[in-house]
């Protein structure tokens, strides 16, 4: 078993289509199809249904992924140790951010940029839940997002700082002149909020749920950017974290009348996972920028 025949699993696993795959990989179909049927012929069992073009997992393929997932990792982990050790500064380091807190990494993608030209960055931004499952999966390095609402202990939390859940509005909002503003109020103006199984959606649900309420939205969004240009409208009113809105011009945070469960913006790890170098060169210059 060789390390690019689990690649080739892992690609082909992910797209589903040989054809597709071959492409990714820069190489014929013949030669990926030829070294699948080498590897299912080592491990004496098929990985892949073929349909035509398309091809799915046999439950031995699913059982067998995560397990080719990692070892791949755990080897690319490995070798860039080797390289920290002798203070290569090249390499790649993944980065997952939840969409509220995406704003937050723009100056040190810059700074960090120019510091480590040699490092490429690939930056994933989804919700809490889907980094949390990335993070597990190997498939990024660390996560900028929120403490998880459960403990989990397969997860490192690092906090950073608190962000209240707040009603964001234009600066010439009705609301914007107020204090707090109660869920009871803000029942009464049209809303737009951030989609289900985003961090801020779920404290707020839980909110509503304590309280017995509903709050009835004509738009929902997993698109900060367009919610936040949609509130800055002046016509909606949504609820978020209050660092949602750090460095936005327009726009105005009003803590919420009833108490809600603290957002802690943190970095998550993966449990005794190895700390790159380059990551943990980037979080310096984070904190750094955070502080500020």
């Amino acid at each position: 078993m060789e390390l690019r025949q689990l690649r080739y699993f892992i690609h082909s696993a992910e797209l589903q289509n040989f054809t597709e795959a071959s492409k990714a990989l820069f190489i014929t179909q013949s030669t990926l199809s030829q070294q699948i049927k080498q590897l299912e012929e080592e491990l004496n069992i098929l990985l892949f249904e073929r349909k035509g073009k398309r091809v799915t997992l046999t439950e031995a393929g699913e059982a067998f992924l995560p397990f080719a997932r990692k070892t791949i990792r755990d080897t690319e982990l490995g070798v860039q140790k080797l390289m920290d050790l002798q203070n290569i500064r090249t390499g790649i380091l993944k980065i997952g951010v939840t969409y509220t807190l995406s704003h937050l990494l723009t100056d040190t993608l810059v700074e960090y940029s120019r510091a480590f030209p040699y490092i490429k960055l690939e930056i994933t931004c989804k919700t809490s839940i889907d980094l949390s499952i990335l993070l597990k999966e190997n498939l990024v390095d660390f996560v900028l997002s929120y403490k998880p609402i459960t403990e989990d202990n397969q997860i490192v939390v690092t906090p950073l700082f608190d962000s209240a859940l707040s009603v964001v509005v234009s600066d010439q909002h009705p609301l914007a002149a107020l204090k707090k503003v109660s869920l009871a109020l803000l029942k009464t103006y049209p809303l737009v909020l951030p989609s289900q199984g985003m961090h801020a959606r779920t404290v707020l649900d839980n909110l509503l749920t304590t309280h017995r309420m509903t709050l009835p939205c004509q738009v929902e969004l997993n698109e900060v950017n367009i919610l936040l240009n949609l509130v800055r409208k002046g016509h909606w009113a949504t609820v978020l974290s209050n660092a949602t809105i750090i460095g936005q011009e327009g726009l105005k945070a009003i803590p919420l009348a009833e108490k809600s469960l603290e957002m802690q913006a943190s970095l998550l790890w993966l449990n005794g996972s190895y700390k790159k170098h380059s990551a943990e060169e980037f979080i310096k210059m984070l904190i750094k920028k955070v502080e500020k």
